[in-house]
């Protein structure tokens, strides 16, 4: 029947007042991202059980895969950094292997997965973190195990968002993992559970673990180290400051320390200093300062060449040898008892007073001292000792003559000779403010043994944080 004028008008209306019902529900039906996530997240768990079907050497694999997009693949739907699959991918990819049997690891054997650690610290503090896992060619084979190699990042990677990545080229003959740091600098309590983690999910040679670190990680390479020399057969410190005092702790654990020349974030002269220590204690040492490198290691380091060198350590088995740090007598009250020293006749580099005693005011003494040291072709093998004025804070820093340039001609007439000296001195834990506050605490009890607390201040740094609750210290003040 031929529609009249006043029923296709009537049907017109209805047609158009229908089009934006329909948009808008067509637009309802179209997923959100947390709901294609809570979809995938689902599917991979449904499909947990395939997992066995791989081997034992896989199943923790594809447990830690699902934990990494439960919790930090799928945290937020922003991108990841373009050389990497984004996570919605690679879920995809990993699920759809699964649904055709097949092993998606075993199919990448020179990629970078993503994976999560979940662990419980001393105390019952939960842990999380996501890192990335890199596979040694020859893996799994019945019975064999595999060196360890554990990089830490710098500050510029905290709470970096990762993914999937492939790496074009042959698999290497390591286990290679990357944590990432959400924050702050890298906790030793949660780098030890993490390494037992490591250990217990994968076929790993405990005898040779070794760990390397930049900045932020170099720094945390040798407080780990420092901590527990036991776990490890070799380090690879780059661009960072060590704890000198404790060298004696890494006599059994070979380092190569790589330094940039032109770094002004870490001058090299503190990688100098923690060499020169152990070299002292007859550690097993090796520096590479890289001529006209700067904080970043530049990307054609040959870290071919370091894990050629990693490959030929192996873990000691003697006891690490007793931890300075126990030695020094700091009690519950955060000092040691003061004693009476005498200090040698020193020849010394000092700064110009600093007012500001925050990184760039230190940093650029400490570039200045250092300087001194490497336009006379010698490397620095003392710390740098803080006179503070306890009147004003105004701090000179102060630097010995390198002992090669005292024992190959006369002193350097820039240098200043400090005279043999006796001090009141104690060892502390805490800010700069406290151990002030300590030595007019003890001034009363200094008198009735008949001694006098006079002059400036001598502080020297001990710890990698310095001026923080957990700042390990020397302070002295002179005396007669």
């Amino acid at each position: 029947m031929k529609p009249t004028p006043a029923s296709a008008v009537a049907c017109l209306i209805a047609i158009l007042s229908f089009c934006p019902v329909a948009r808008a529900a067509a637009a309802d039906s179209t997923p959100t991202w947390q709901e294609r996530h809570d979809k995938l997240v689902l599917r991979l768990r449904n499909l947990s059980s395939k997992e066995d079907a791989f081997g034992a050497a896989y199943r923790p694999l594809y447990h830690a895969a699902l934990a990494w997009y439960e919790l930090w693949g799928g945290r937020d739907p922003s991108p990841v950094d373009p050389d990497m699959v984004s996570p919605e991918a690679y879920a995809e990819e990993l699920a759809g292997a699964l649904e055709q049997g097949r092993n998606y690891f075993a199919e990448q054997p020179n990629a970078l997965f993503p994976l999560a650690f979940q662990g419980t610290l001393a105390g019952g503090k939960q842990v999380r973190a996501n890192y990335w896992l890199y596979l040694p060619a020859g893996f799994p084979g019945a019975g064999r195990t595999f060196p360890l190699v554990i990089d830490l990042h710098g500050s510029g990677w905290l709470g970096h968002k990762i993914s999937f990545k492939p790496r074009p080229g042959p698999a290497g003959p390591t286990f290679g993992v990357t944590p990432i740091n959400m924050g702050g600098p890298w906790r030793i309590d949660f780098l030890n559970a993490y390494l037992d983690e490591l250990l217990a999910i994968l076929p790993v040679d405990r005898d040779r673990v070794y760990v390397e670190g930049h900045s932020l990680g170099a720094i945390a390479t040798w407080e780990w180290a420092l901590d527990n020399p036991e776990r490890f057969a070799a380090i690879s410190p780059r661009s960072g400051v060590g704890e000198p005092y404790r060298a004696s702790r890494l006599k059994n654990v070979p380092s190569w320390v790589i330094h940039g020349e032109n770094d002004n974030v870490i001058p090299y002269g503190f990688a100098e200093q923690m060499v020169s220590a152990l070299e002292s204690q007859g550690a097993a040492v090796r520096l590479s300062v890289l001529k006209g490198g700067e904080h970043n290691m530049p990307a054609d380091l040959d870290q071919r060449q370091v894990l050629d060198w990693y490959l030929r350590q192996t873990r000691s088995h003697l006891p690490p040898p007793p931890d300075p740090r126990d030695g020094l007598g700091i009690d519950a009250s955060g000092f040691s008892p003061w004693e009476i020293i005498t200090v040698p006749e020193t020849a010394r580099w000092k700064s110009e007073p600093v007012a500001d005693l925050g990184e760039q005011g230190i940093r650029a003494a400490a570039k200045a001292l250092f300087r001194r040291v490497h336009d006379r072709g010698e490397a620095a093998d003392a710390p740098m000792v803080w006179q503070i004025d306890p009147k004003t804070r105004l701090t000179t820093f102060w630097l010995d003559v390198p002992k090669t340039l005292h024992a190959t001609g006369p002193a350097d007439p820039s240098a200043i000779s400090v005279p043999q000296s006796r001090y009141v001195r104690f060892y502390g834990r805490g800010r700069i403010q406290g151990a002030l506050d300590h030595l007019q605490a003890i001034r009363a009890d200094v008198a009735s043994k008949g001694h006098t607390l006079r002059g400036d201040v001598w502080y020297t740094p001990l710890s990698l944080w310095h001026d923080s609750p957990a700042a390990v210290f020397e302070c002295r003040v002179e005396t007669d």
